[in-house]
């Protein structure tokens, strides 16, 4: 029974049951909210990443693309030209790799035969001592070795810089089976390859690469099918580069490295075309306590593949924005919705609190205010140190004026922010504003959508730049845009660098008329609109062109080439073209004329202007041309074709007196095939053992007895049979083979000599031609002391031949290298005396031992009364001076008779012996005194 004293129950003072639904559901919308407003922040984010990562993306693949176009200005510089020297490709190829300092080499590597490995690496061992191709140990190892015996090498032959590439140098590209598969890829396809991630040589395997290969082929031709590609290949130039450099270098020359909270990988094949991590900056830092794993989940990814030369690569960019301030708006929704959450349920557990309540949480949301004012100003300010332009224009007002412009506008557009606000867009096209590329603009203004377009920029001084200009809208809540950012990138420098290598693959850098390669191309659309009438290629070449180089010098030679090439374009219509093909070689590709006369006043006229006197370097001088013609159809199908007969006929009109038009005959293909097989067969004449000497004996007149002797050189061929000496000493000082011929003869000579001397024949003489080409070589003098000491022929015994004009050329510099071999002891001769300069002021001076009449004029001592009294006078000019005379030539009895009687000292001809072989020589030098013949030879 209850008491009638008792107190009533007291309510309880916990949160009530209403105060908690209303706290409950606060709590569930404030989770919802900030949801929302993680997902907007993380978008935002995620946005101005992107923005930051393809960036740097783009500074990536642009250096891998400049690095590839890099490869494609070397490869089009040795299609541009047949022969590229080791000077030429490092004038090249040095600014190449100044300019970008992430190429560690620009190499040209050249396929060698088992059979030219001797004579290639001994060529290239005159300039670098020990060289030798060579192979890596195993795959993967630095370490190089002698390469041993294939059938083939790809060598690299040009490597430029040299300085830090050294060990690559002679490496053998082909022994490594992996390199060989992509090398093989650009060959077959024409088109660029690049490596998988390598090891490269440079410092010894440490450092990571790739390479960039493309395909050289042989001049003039243009392989379609893998097969022809294979079968013309000559070589492959190639890039090396050093990913790390690259990737590391670009991205730290414009700062974009700077950031701790920023990483990136670039991700590339292995051998095995496994992904491996090529290059690594940064690494994002797992989240240590409670409070950043909570905050976690803003980790910002931005992953973009491309390609390198055909290759897959990825770039992987990474960023871990502060905790605070990237879930800054986050949190305070965070706190707005608990606050109002504990208030909703404060005002029903205790509405006394709520004013105090109001006053906390207005004093939360000036904070918050205040935090996002701080935010805008952040923007504002990271937009006013972007290095780029970006303006914002108004999306409403007619002409898009701009409303704010950031400060790289005006050191971009040479205008202050100021003066820009309030003009329309197009002010920055200036004189050029209805460009094509404006329009797309405006027609992604008025769709209100992103877009982009290179545009033609002039700035207020006249100066025109290229910018790739960026529009997106900034869209109000309703969808409508507002506002538009417009970003300017400054790619001037860059389309600059593609129209010159453009300009560079198609027209020559000396003249600027069209090269090889453009000039196939205008040959052949001149056959496509020819209709009925013909189209004539001329090939021309100006006579004697090389005195001026070789006495003027190259740079007044490239100067007379400029002017030639003026007066040659000034002389032929619009409608025709004119190419420079190397060297001093020029074609013509005359349209509209029907028939040959017409064709050749024309020609005429162009050779009247290349006549013109021409003022260089203080020198008055007159060229003259030799002009080849063939004519489409009749003279072939095809540019290749018609140019190769144009050349074919121009050597005809050279070889029948210079200066003058040849139109090509059919026969004359004939002859150049002889003569271009002729050439092939003298190159592989002396590897062969195809060369043998024949000796001539030179007998004393006083004595009787054989003294010495004339080393001839005869040409056995298989097939050929005997060639004559007129027939192929004169291609070989063409072709630059009479220097490793004479080389030959006069070791062979030597050796000969010393071998009768050995048997107790006596202190016998040889005597050998030099040709001019070997006595301009600068290392003549050691060559024939090599050759004394090698053989052990007293210098002595050794008689040098040397003609009139060969020495009239260069007089002091004869006299200089004749004065060297004198004090080496080796006596000198004059060879056909009297049919050359005959110089009475030189002779004097030269340090001659012997005069050797000329055959011409012996044969006119009997029955010529002048002729007997020139060589009378010979003999005695040349006792007066102190020295020998030879006669040579020598036939008859009567001839040997007189020349004894005129005091001459020798004599040798078919009087006593016809050149004959050692063996046959032996047998008279046994004999000791020989008789003349009684007959005539």
């Amino acid at each position: 029974m209850r008491s009638a004293f008792a107190h009533p129950a007291v309510p309880g003072r916990g949160l009530s049951r209403p105060a908690l639904g209303t706290c409950l559901l606060g709590l569930l919308l404030t989770s919802v909210l900030c949801g929302a407003v993680r997902k907007i922040e993380y978008d935002r984010a995620q946005a101005e990443f992107d923005q930051r990562a393809v960036v740097r993306v783009a500074a990536v693949t642009r250096a891998f693309a400049e690095a590839t176009d890099a490869a494609r200005a070397v490869n089009l510089f040795f299609r541009a030209s047949e022969e590229i020297t080791r000077a030429e490709f490092d004038s090249f190829a040095q600014p190449l790799v100044a300019r970008h300092g992430y190429l560690q080499a620009l190499v040209f590597q050249r396929f060698v035969g088992r059979a030219e490995r001797a004579a290639f690496e001994a060529a290239r061992a005159a300039f670098w001592p020990g060289f030798a191709i060579r192979q890596r140990i195993r795959t993967g190892e630095p370490a190089l070795v002698r390469a041993g015996e294939r059938d083939r090498y790809l060598v690299n032959d040009y490597v430029a810089p040299i300085v830090g590439n050294e060990v690559t140098f002679g490496y053998d590209a082909w022994s490594n089976a992996p390199q060989r598969v992509y090398t093989q890829r650009a060959i077959d396809s024409g088109e660029p390859a690049a490596s998988p991630i390598i090891d490269l040589l440079q410092g010894g395997g440490a450092r990571h690469g790739v390479l960039i290969i493309l395909p050289v082929y042989r001049p003039g031709v243009r392989p379609l099918e893998a097969r022809e590609r294979r079968a013309t290949v000559i070589g492959t130039t190639e890039v090396v580069i050093d990913v790390a450099l690259l990737v590391g270098g670009t991205l730290e020359s414009v700062r974009l490295l700077d950031d701790d909270n920023f990483a990136l990988s670039l991700r590339g094949p292995d051998a095995l075309g496994n992904p491996i991590t090529a290059y690594q900056h940064g690494s994002l830092a797992a989240p240590d306590g409670w409070w950043e794993r909570l905050l976690d989940g803003m980790n910002l990814r931005h992953v973009e593949a491309f390609e390198i030369a055909g290759s897959p690569w990825q770039v992987v960019v990474e960023e871990q924005p502060p905790a605070l301030g990237a879930h800054m708006a986050e949190l305070v929704a965070m706190a707005l919705g608990l606050v109002l959450s504990f208030a909703a349920g404060g005002l029903v557990q205790q509405r006394v609190a709520r004013t105090r309540r109001i006053e906390a949480l207005v004093e939360q949301r000036t904070a918050a205010l205040e935090r996002a004012t701080g935010a805008l100003r952040l923007y504002e300010r990271a937009m006013e140190a972007s290095a780029n332009p970006i303006l914002l224009v108004d999306a409403e007002q007619p002409g898009y004026p701009i409303e704010y412009a950031n400060p790289a506008c005006e050191r971009t557009f040479g205008r202050p922010a100021r003066e820009l606000a309030g003009q329309p867009l197009k002010l920055l096209a200036g004189l050029d504003a209805e460009q094509p590329a404006m329009e797309e603009l405006r027609r992604a203004l008025r769709q209100q959508r992103e877009d982009h377009a290179l545009l033609t920029l002039h700035t207020p001084d006249g100066a025109e730049l290229i910018g790739d200009v960026y529009v997106a809208p900034v869209r109000r809540p309703d969808g409508q845009a507002g506002h538009f950012v417009v970003t300017v990138y400054d790619v001037t420098t860059a389309k600059r660098y593609e129209a010159e290598l453009a300009r560079h693959a198609h027209y020559d850098t000396l003249t600027g008329l069209a090269n090889r390669a453009l000039l196939a191309d205008r040959i052949e659309r001149a056959i496509a609109n020819a209709g009925e009438l013909p189209v004539w290629t001329v090939l021309l070449d100006f006579d004697h062109f090389k005195l001026i180089n070789d006495t003027l010098g190259r740079r007044a030679g490239d100067e007379a080439l400029r002017l030639l090439a003026t007066r040659i374009k000034g002389a032929i219509r619009p409608a025709d073209t004119a190419a420079r093909v190397g060297g001093d070689d020029f074609v013509l590709v005359l349209v509209g004329y029907a028939d040959e006369r017409q064709a050749v006043a024309r020609i005429q006229q162009v050779r009247d202007a290349v006549a013109e006197p021409i003022q260089l370097a203080g020198q008055r001088l007159v060229l003259n041309c030799s002009a080849g013609v063939a004519a489409y159809p009749a003279d072939g199908l095809d540019a290749d074709t018609l140019v190769k007969h144009a050349e074919i006929a121009m050597y005809r009109a050279k070889s029948g007196g210079r200066n003058g038009v040849q139109f090509y005959a059919p026969h004359m293909n004939a002859q150049a095939f002889d003569r271009l097989a002729l050439e092939s067969a003298l190159r592989h004449a002396l590897q062969d053992e195809q060369f043998e000497l024949h000796f001539q004996p030179q007998v004393d007149l006083a004595s009787g007895m054989v003294v010495g002797n004339e080393a001839l050189i005869r040409w056995r061929h298989p097939l050929l049979g005997v060639v004559r000496p007129d027939r192929f000493i004169a291609l070989a000082e063409e072709t630059g083979l009479i220097v490793p011929i004479g080389a030959w003869v006069l070791q062979a000579a030597c050796r000969q000599n010393r071998r009768w001397q050995r048997a107790g024949l006596g202190p016998l003489r040889i005597a050998v031609n030099l040709s001019a080409r070997q006595f301009a070589e600068p290392d003549l003098v050691d060559t024939v002391a090599r050759v004394l000491g090698e053989t052990g022929l007293p210098p002595a015994s050794l008689e040098i031949e040397l003609t009139e004009s060969m020495m009239m050329a260069d007089a002091d510099a004869a006299i200089h290298t004749m004065e060297c071999l004198k004090r080496m002891g080796v006596k000198l001769s004059i060879d056909d005396f009297g049919t050359g300069y005959s110089s009475l002021q030189y002779l004097k001076r030269l340090p001659v031992d012997v005069l050797k009449i000329d055959r011409s004029f012996v044969h006119d001592i009997v029955g010529n009364p002048d002729g007997a009294a020139l060589v009378d006078a010979i003999i005695s000019l040349a006792h007066g001076l102190r020295m020998q005379v030879i006669a040579e030539g020598v036939e008859t009895i009567e001839q040997l008779d007189y020349l004894r009687g005129c005091g001459c000292d020798e004599v040798q001809g078919h009087v006593f012996s016809r050149p004959q072989p050692a063996t046959r020589v032996e047998a008279l030098l046994r004999a000791g005194r020989v008789e003349p013949a009684a007959s005539t030879a």
